[in-house]
């Protein structure tokens, strides 16, 4: 059960909605996808092995790429060679002894595939809800370029009036930018517009920062009594909208 602070007074007429972690998720993990793969390439491991290193150097490279600036065009080459980085490093702290550079087209292709991704169970119901009310809907993801073919195969697609991707239009979430950018494309205000999505950050203080209704989804419970406008399940926003 989310927590709920009062909804603005202006009437919502448009959703947009981060994609990882609150459309969909990845299954089996990326810990799991990583460790299958490189006991391919050399020595086995664990995905729970994997998952601490994963997670670290995600950080760490995040930590790396100024806020709000897309990270995966802050390296020559473009994202596939940000992965490649980030592939590198992660062998590095586990000490496996795989050959990066055909591991990493083995996992770039992997997590291209729609079907290592799922859709939330409540997913498909909330876009029907909202749709049902006359509202509009939008994604604005910090992602790679791949993400439009995985919504695509997921047949998410005909949800949205618009996808809007960092490594496309080269500004991350908080940054403003990408936000506005969202707007743009729909022709819609932001105080007439809620954001749902997983980052405390990049999500609820991003999308609130420029006059939009912020929503967290916290399936965990993790911020509970932090002040938010939170939801546990997808379904529950459309609470906020009657």
């Amino acid at each position: 059960m989310g927590y709920h602070p009062e909804m603005p007074s202006t009437p919502i007429t448009t959703v947009t909605f981060d994609a990882g972690n609150t459309l969909l998720y990845c299954d089996p993990s990326p810990a799991e996808i990583y460790a299958e793969a490189l006991g391919r390439h050399g020595r086995r491991v664990t995905a729970e092995e994997v998952e601490p290193v994963f997670a670290l150097t995600w950080s760490d490279l995040q930590e790396q790429s100024p806020t709000g600036i897309d990270r995966y065009n802050s390296r020559p080459g473009g994202e596939k060679q940000w992965w490649g980085v980030f592939l590198r490093e992660v062998l590095r702290r586990l000490e496996h002894e795989a050959d990066w550079r055909p591991l990493l087209d083995e996992l770039y292709a992997a997590f291209s595939n729609p079907e290592v991704w799922r859709v939330f169970p409540e997913t498909l119901a909330t876009l029907e809800g909202v749709r049902g009310r006359g509202l509009r809907m939008a994604v604005v993801s910090n992602w790679d370029r791949r993400l439009p073919e995985i919504l695509h195969g997921l047949g998410l697609t005909d949800w949205f009036q618009t996808i809007v991707v960092s490594a496309i239009v080269g500004i991350e979430k908080p940054a403003p930018g990408i936000f506005m950018h969202a707007l743009e494309r729909l022709d819609v205000r932001p105080e007439e517009t809620l954001h749902v999505g997983d980052s405390p950050l990049e999500d609820y203080d991003g999308s609130k920062a420029v006059g939009m209704t912020p929503v967290l989804i916290d399936r965990p419970g993790r911020f509970a009594g932090n002040g938010y406008r939170r939801v546990g399940r997808l379904d529950e926003i459309l609470g906020l909208l009657d």
